[in-house]
């Protein structure tokens, strides 16, 4: 987020001007508040320097002005040197400071950036897009998390996108968030972490209701698939979408299971004992050793 030095206006959009004023002037709240908080020590170094210098003018001996000089020199030397301890602690305070004073204008401010980035959502989604992602940063709430995946359905997702899931998780179930987690599945299912396995868990019988929800759950439970943790945590869902996992998946937990026998559960090992005698037990990758059920 930037502030403009000119008139104090806040943005949280990649902005080159401020919006409000149209200068060029916009900097980081931490440069701000770095820069308010060395202008207060300054300004406590001054007045130090100015008591000093007073208590030499009102000396009335030469001792007296070299004392007064001496006890002025230690304490700016000490004030200075107490001020780079707590530079950082200033700067935080000074930051805090900033944004409880601006609250009002603050929530002004983001909700104008909000604007400006939907007014953009017919003619350039990709920009909203950004716009809103830079935006939510900021704002926390299912509003925004929403628009951006909304957002992202009119994209055609590679695997080498930017693509996040975890910011974009919301309280209550969306068919859009659900379809969104299922092509993550497809393409990038090292984002499908914790989070993510309890939103589906939550959710499972909504998503079953989708005409793909059956395809959403497998790839769920095949991204689980990818960390022996994952498996022993969510086995109940890899368990009831086993028999929906390609083969190269189903592999893989077939493998684990043969390696940690005794972890994976009775209920597991049977599914995929079951699954591997009705598909796999003359496929040549599963010759190598077999489950016991």
């Amino acid at each position: 987020m930037t502030i403009c030095k000119q008139c104090r206006t806040f943005t949280a959009l990649d902005e080159q001007q401020c919006p409000a004023c149209g200068k060029s002037s916009l900097v980081p709240v931490e440069q701000y508040a770095v820069s308010t908080a060395k202008r207060s020590m300054l300004t406590s170094l001054l007045i130090a320097v100015f008591i000093g210098l007073v208590g030499i003018f009102l000396s009335n001996t030469l001792l007296q002005m070299v004392l007064c000089g001496a006890a002025g020199l230690l304490l700016v030397t000490l004030l200075w040197f107490v001020q780079r301890q707590v530079m950082t602690h200033e700067m935080n305070r000074a930051l805090l400071v900033l944004l409880q004073q601006d609250q009002d204008r603050l929530g002004q401010d983001l909700y104008r950036d909000w604007e400006t980035a939907f007014s953009n959502w017919d003619t350039d989604k990709q920009l909203t897009y950004e716009l809103l992602r830079e935006l939510s940063t900021l704002l926390h709430n299912d509003t925004i998390r929403l628009q951006q995946v909304a957002l992202l359905h009119y994209f055609a997702l590679r695997k080498d996108m930017d693509l996040v899931l975890e910011p974009l998780l919301i309280t209550n179930y969306d068919p859009l968030l659900a379809d969104y987690i299922g092509e993550l599945t497809k393409i990038k299912r090292d984002l499908i972490k914790d989070s993510a396995f309890q939103y589906v868990l939550n959710y499972e019988l909504e998503i079953l209701g989708l005409e793909n929800g059956q395809d959403i759950l497998a790839g769920v439970a095949g991204a689980a698939v990818r960390m022996k943790r994952y498996v022993l945590s969510y086995s109940g869902l890899v368990r009831r979408y086993a028999h929906k996992l390609p083969k190269d998946r189903f592999l893989r937990l077939y493998r684990m299971i043969q390696q940690n026998p005794h972890e994976m559960g009775d209920r597991l090992t049977s599914e995929a004992h079951r699954i591997y005698q009705e598909k796999y037990q003359w496929d040549p990758d599963f010759q190598e050793s077999s489950i016991r059920g």
